[in-house]
């Protein structure tokens, strides 16, 4: 929130973390002087009183928690969530007896969860290799992903020895978590290495993937099997083994499309470059730009293979409602994701080539079939022009298992507005998604210019960071060293620099606007102020602001 003020005037009730100091006398300063209707305090502060009435309960005695049942429940989320991707061969599930080979770092030491405030001290902690028994073992990397030749070839005797070799691999922390974002969509350059060696070595090759999304993943046409468990939870353990000997059905869906590489990514030239994010790709972010733009990606949005098969029939479109039968034709029970995309009729603003509009899970043993329903609204056919309006013409209902692969298809016509296409559009790259979107065509589209904001000694503000600052001003150098060495050393020294929990801290102190380190310390009054007229070059005038607080 950079404007309390106009925070009450919007109805904002809550700043955080931290916040409820930050421009507490501008406040009331612009209460008293006529700025701000004392309505919008009052009312503010009732709904809040409203909310923690409603919220009250009357004390009782704690209950006893049932650790076991929550173990099973983590168990069962993770292997209801898995996303098969590769099964060439029908190679999983394995057979019970096969001889095993376990391979990567990460089957002793799972990545279970995310860092920063995901993070938890779980009751109890599952690792692969200890539920895979009799399986032989080695590490093929270390804990920061990278490999040694010594490491390599270890790796490929183990694998060679076994009839199958299951590779875990992932992204340790490090590369992502709370407070950073990623630089490339790659796995580290060891573990990359540590597959290929394997998938040599062992033509019945399955990689365990446990990140947190997308990655890149160049060895996928060698290996005959790849298994996506993200980030599992404290039963990862369990629930890889229940998934590799087909105890559990994977039945998880991506809920986003996985390019071949970073590079295909519409914004991979534009994000991270400048100070501001800028969303040049609009509305064109992931099956939405790449069914546009025609272009070919590792595995689409919606995708999940399963050990039993499944089919789509009997499509029946009405005006509020779309219903499609699911048959499970395979011999295993298992769980199919049924998905509902519109794709609109030809003409006018542009959108995507269709969009996810509804999505059923149904359990199916052998043989069963059910009748799935996507229920429809004004809503579901809505766009926003200037307030939300619906195009009318006839928009095409299409019904499967992925955003590529629907096979059920019908005709829906919709009663609506015409919504003509802007000025700017005709010609521009939101009409064909080919290539990179352009500056200018953006601007066109926001119906303005964009103008950067640029750190310069004299305009600094509370917006402005110790980083940006730090050139210009000694002072805000020194305070960004002590800050920098400080959280290093609270995280372990200097070898901390790839800590997420050090790299979080830097980028929510160092690189983050002093408005949000004011907000996050819950310091009030004319500290930071006084600090950016500092900066600006009026030392005597940031002194006297800070002693009048």
């Amino acid at each position: 929130m950079n404007d309390r003020v106009e925070g009450f005037r919007a109805g904002c009730d809550l700043n955080m973390p931290g916040g409820s100091r930050y421009m507490a006398r501008e406040s009331a300063r612009a209460v008293r002087a006529g700025n701000l209707p004392p309505s919008a305090v009052d009312e503010s502060a009732r709904r809040m009183i409203r909310l923690s009435l409603s919220l009250s309960r009357p004390a009782r005695a704690a209950e006893p928690c049932d650790y076991d049942a929550h173990h099973a429940l983590a168990r069962r989320a993770a292997e209801e969530g898995a996303a098969l991707l590769k099964n060439e061969g029908g190679l999983l599930p394995l057979k019970e007896g096969v001889s095993l080979a376990v391979i990567g770092h990460m089957a002793e030491h799972l990545r279970y969860q995310g860092s920063g405030s995901s993070h938890i001290n779980p009751t109890r902690l599952s690792r692969p290799l200890d539920c895979l028994p009799g399986a032989r073992y080695a590490p093929g990397c270390d804990g920061r992903g990278d490999t040694t030749q010594a490491l390599l070839d270890q790796a490929a005797r183990t694998a060679a020895e076994a009839e199958v070799a299951v590779v875990f691999a992932g992204l340790p922390a490090r590369f992502e978590s709370e407070g950073f974002d990623r630089a490339d969509m790659t796995l580290p350059q060891g573990q990359d290495r540590m597959i290929r060696a394997v998938a040599r070595a062992n033509p019945n090759t399955v990689v365990v993937l446990l990140c947190g999304g997308p990655v890149e993943c160049p060895w996928a046409d060698q290996v005959r099997a790849i298994l996506y468990l993200g980030l599992p939870g404290q039963a990862g353990g369990e629930a890889a083994a229940d998934l590799l000997f087909g105890r559990a059905n994977p039945g998880g869906k991506l809920a986003e499309s996985w390019p071949c590489r970073y590079e295909d990514v519409p914004s991979w030239e534009s994000y991270g470059k400048t100070r501001d994010a800028l969303y040049l790709e609009g509305i064109y972010v992931g099956y939405r730009y790449y069914d546009k733009a025609g272009a070919a990606v590792r595995w689409p949005f919606g995708f999940g293979l399963s050990y039993t098969s499944f089919a789509y029939a009997n499509l029946r479109v009405e005006a509020d409602a779309v219903t499609a039968e699911v048959i499970n034709t395979g011999d295993r029970p298992g769980a199919e994701v049924a998905q509902l995309y519109l794709a609109p009729p030809p003409g006018g603003a542009h959108r995507p080539v269709k969009e996810l509009k509804g999505f059923a899970r149904v359990y199916l043993q052998p043989g069963e079939r059910r009748t799935v329903r996507f229920p429809l609204t004004r809503r579901s056919f809505a766009i926003w022009q200037d307030g939300w309006k619906v195009p009318g013409g006839v928009y095409t209902v299409l019904v499967g298992g992925n955003s590529r692969d629907l096979p059920l298809r019908g005709e829906l016509p919709v009663d609506g507005e015409v919504v003509p296409a802007p000025d700017w559009q005709p010609g521009s790259w939101y009409e064909h998604c080919s290539g990179s979107p352009g500056r200018r065509e953006w601007e066109a589209m926001l119906g303005r210019a964009h103008v950067p904001r640029e750190a310069r000694k004299g305009d600094f503000t509370l917006d402005n960071s110790l980083m940006e600052m730090r050139e210009d001003s000694r002072l805000m150098g020194v305070i960004c060293g002590v800050i920098s060495r400080f959280i290093l050393w609270k995280c372990g020294g200097r070898k901390a620099t790839d800590s997420p929990e050090a790299r979080m801290l830097l980028a929510s102190s160092v690189e983050a606007p002093l408005r949000c380190v004011q907000i996050s310390s819950g310091i009030s009054g004319g500290l930071f102020q006084g600090l950016v007229d500092m900066a600006n070059g009026h030392f005597f005038r940031g002194v006297g602001r800070m002693l009048r607080g």
